[in-house]
Formats: C-alpha cells, sequence, structure tokens
C-alpha cells in the first residue's frame, strides 16, 4: 500500500507516470495544480481509483474550484485529513 500524492495538472507526464505506477490498495491526493482535476469530472483516474482519489480542500479554495468539487461530490480532505492519510501509509510518493 502506497499513497501518491500528485503536484502537477492531470494532463503533465508526473501525472501520466503516477497513474501507470498506482497499485490496486493505493491512494492518491491531488494537491497544488492537481487539484484542477475537479474542473474534469470525466477525467479516467476519477473512474479508475473512486473510492480511493482525493483532493487537498485548501487547494481548492485557493484556485475557487472548491464549490465545482463539491458538485461533482469529488472527495475533498483538509490539511488534518492529509495528515491523517499520511499516517496510514508506510510509502508515501509525490510526483512532481
Amino acid at each position: 500500500m502506497m499513497l501518491h500524492i500528485l503536484t502537477k495538472t492531470p494532463d503533465s507526464s508526473a501525472s501520466i507516470e503516477m497513474q501507470q505506477a498506482v497499485g490496486e490498495q493505493d491512494s492518491v491526493l491531488l494537491i497544488e495544480e492537481a487539484v484542477s482535476a475537479a474542473l474534469d469530472p470525466a477525467w479516467a483516474v476519477w473512474e479508475q481509483h473512486q473510492s480511493r482519489i482525493f483532493l487537498l480542500s485548501e487547494d481548492l479554495i485557493a484556485r475557487g474550484l472548491a464549490s465545482i468539487a463539491v458538485d461533482n461530490e469529488l472527495p475533498m480532505l483538509d490539511m488534518d485529513g492529509f495528515v491523517a492519510l499520511t499516517e496510514q501509509y508506510a510509502k508515501i510518493v509525490t510526483w512532481y
């Protein structure tokens, strides 16, 4: 089990590499530029990792995307949730 933290947009090379590396027991946290995935609720990764992908709410708010995430029922975590999620995984990789 591993936590993958993506910092770049969904169409970036980092995102593509991350998608190839994510295993069935892994989770994904989208932060920084990656929260722009909220603009594309049809992004294939949502379907592939539906219950294991999260958006950092502070980054959504900073980019004016929080209401889009809420409207599309995308899973969000605040900073406390981010910390709690990292505590669940022995291995964490950040994709830049």
